[in-house]
């Protein structure tokens, strides 16, 4: 940065020379004043210079004797080029004002008259402004050296003037100045920092706070740093990069945790610091002979390659790496219920999956909305979550429908391609498709829905809000398998010699109020017969059929579906059985009169519905 400054004070003269033929003034006395000369061999530059000083022409014309060494117009022009300046106004605003640029115009007077022949092989001046400079004189040649150490030659000399001489030289000579330091974005724009740039202009309100704040140390990461970060993230862009790490919040988090709220110029550094950061969290900054490194809350370091470089409020130090704070992200949980889905949530819950899901080391959640979940309970004729589950066939088919919205893997919507088949936790593969913008998912079942609100990061991944509830191919046991499950063996024993499986299984709806073995234990002994194969003796099949088929009703009724109080239903037997609800009891009342109560409610069959009874109801016999 010094360097420029020097360079940017060099060019200031580089504009005006005094490029004055000698025959001009070989006139009789009076001479010409240091203005007419100036004007006469067209130095406009330095004229307009000059003049822009209020009262620095009349100071000049009345010094008693000055040698002036006048930069031509060209050094004037390379000077507004290094400044980048587009004329003399804008080079006065580069430099720090008025007074700046009279320190720089004073520097290239001496208060006193040197010819060229007066001159010794080096001679050291004090100038008007008060810094010294040297001159050094060879046959033939005259240089100049400023106080930055740069040489300007004299490629005209000795031009009387009426209080002194004009020496032309070729280049602008530098004083040491105060020059205004560049703000921060200046900074980084000149450092080609064009990603940071971005990323900061990306958070509203960012770049003015860092403009005006007090005092700032700002590691600032180069582009291939940035570059970098985005294939950590598998981002291809700065936008991607700020939906992976969690939306712009989390992008101003990480561009604080680059700033500290104070100056650190490295020579002001220990072997370790520790500094508070604006985002609130700290980093590490290291210092090993002129190497300085920056670790960050993840133990990822990263090398200084220009430090000190100074601005107007603090300090720049460039990085080769991004530091990264915690990003705190929400796990899925608390997504889940900043977004509003409650019903998802108490799935969850109800499942028990929910530490499985904070757990896993990567997921992509299809999370459907509370609408999505109304469409479905209405789908299944379900009131609530609770008579869903039941529908659907209990807590494992649950589980199985929310593992089937659960990719063990992290896809963000930028990273989909255009067709997607990803295996879920339920072991069933989804399809995803991504077309511009959009993104919809396919389940099992064909049914197609939308992503309405994508790439909400999570800790562990990511979630995707999606407008319906996806299906898996749901397994539901008939209703021998849901007897042997339940290890109603005596039943399907009944089933078997009455030769009704066959009729069961083919019935399109039926609920099956079904006794337990005990139930069929307590019937043998009311009869007084020993075995199932007694009682079949005793009754005939006949008989042991219709009271079978009095336990089946040709129509799906969960407990949930009944009304409340008595109600009579058809049954396979022909004859009517009563049923009676009372709040979550149910209980079966049959032709002898005798009542029984339903123990488990509520099995869900591919064709129905199972009520384990606990005891046999009886039709007329």
């Amino acid at each position: 940065m010094k360097k420029l400054l020097n360079y940017l004070v060099l060019g200031l003269f580089l504009v005006g020379a005094i490029a004055c033929e000698s025959e001009d003034y070989q006139g009789p006395i009076p001479y010409p004043t240091l203005m007419e000369a100036a004007e006469d061999a067209g130095l406009t530059t330095l004229v307009s210079a000059v003049r822009a000083i209020p009262g620095l022409e009349a100071t000049l014309q009345d010094q008693q004797a000055i040698t002036v060494f006048a930069p031509t117009n060209d050094a004037f022009a390379a000077a507004l080029d290094a400044f980048g300046a587009t004329d003399l106004n804008d080079l006065v605003d580069k430099l720090g004002g008025p007074a700046n640029l009279q320190t720089v115009l004073g520097f290239h007077v001496v208060p006193a008259v040197a010819f060229s022949n007066n001159l010794n092989e080096t001679n050291v001046f004090t100038t008007l402004a008060g810094q010294q400079l040297t001159v050094n004189s060879a046959p033939g040649i005259v240089t100049v050296v400023d106080a930055a150490g740069n040489t300007a030659r004299v490629i005209q000399a000795d031009v009387e003037i009426e209080n002194g001489v004009v020496h032309v030289i070729d280049r602008v000579l530098l004083p040491a100045l105060d020059l205004p330091k560049p703000n921060l974005v200046e900074a980084a724009t000149e450092a080609g920092l064009t990603t940071l740039l971005s990323a900061v202009t990306a958070v509203d309100g960012l770049a003015d706070a860092l403009l005006t704040a007090d005092a700032i140390t700002v590691f600032a990461p180069t582009n291939e740093a940035f570059a970098a970060a985005l294939d950590v993230f598998g981002a291809a862009d700065l936008n991607e990069l700020v939906v992976k790490i969690g939306g712009i919040d989390n992008l101003e988090k990480v561009l604080g945790f680059h700033v500290v709220p104070a100056v650190a110029l490295s020579g002001d550094l220990q072997a370790t610091n520790s500094f508070t950061t604006l985002s609130g969290q700290n980093i590490t900054v290291e210092k090993s002979g002129n190497a300085v490194s920056v670790t960050d809350a993840l133990g990822r370091t990263a090398q200084v390659v220009a430090a000190d470089i100074e601005i107007s409020n603090g300090v720049v130090h460039v990085i080769n790496g991004m530091m990264l704070p915690d990003l705190m992200l929400p796990n899925i949980v608390e997504a889940a219920t900043a977004a509003g889905l409650t019903t998802l949530l108490d799935a969850v819950t109800a499942a028990g999956l929910g530490q499985t899901l904070l757990d896993a080391n990567a997921i992509t959640v299809f999370a459907p909305t509370n609408d999505a979940f109304a469409n479905a309970l209405d789908a299944f004729d379900a009131a609530n979550l609770n008579q869903l589950v039941a529908r659907i066939g209990g807590i494992e088919n649950l589980q199985a429908v929310l593992g089937f919205h659960v990719v063990p893997a992290v896809a963000f919507s930028t990273d989909l391609a255009a067709t997607n088949t990803f295996t879920t936790l339920a072991g069933e593969d989804i399809t995803v498709e991504a077309s511009g913008g959009n993104v919809t998912v396919t389940d099992a079942a064909g049914n197609t829905f939308n992503v309405v609100a994508a790439d909400v990061a999570i800790e562990n991944g990511v979630v995707h809000v999606i407008d319906g509830v996806l299906l898996p191919t749901i397994d539901l046991p008939n209703v021998v398998e849901a007897a042997t499950a339940a290890n109603l063996t005596v039943l399907l024993d009944a089933v078997t010699a009455a030769g009704l499986g066959q009729t069961l299984l083919d019935q399109e709806a039926m609920t099956v109020f079904a006794p337990t073995n005990d139930a069929f234990v307590n019937l043998l002994g009311a009869l007084e017969v020993g075995s199932l194969q007694a009682l079949i003796d005793l009754l005939g099949v006949e008989a042991v059929t219709k009271v079978l088929g009095f336990h089946v009703v040709p129509a799906t009724a969960f407990s949930f579906d009944l009304a409340e109080g008595e109600q009579m239903v058809p049954t396979l037997a022909g004859e009517m059985l009563t049923v009676t609800r009372s709040g979550n009891s149910v209980t079966v009342t049959d032709k002898a009169g005798s009542t029984y109560n339903v123990i488990v409610a509520d099995v869900a069959i591919e064709n129905g519905v199972v009520h384990v009874i606990d005891g046999v109801v009886l039709p007329t016999l």
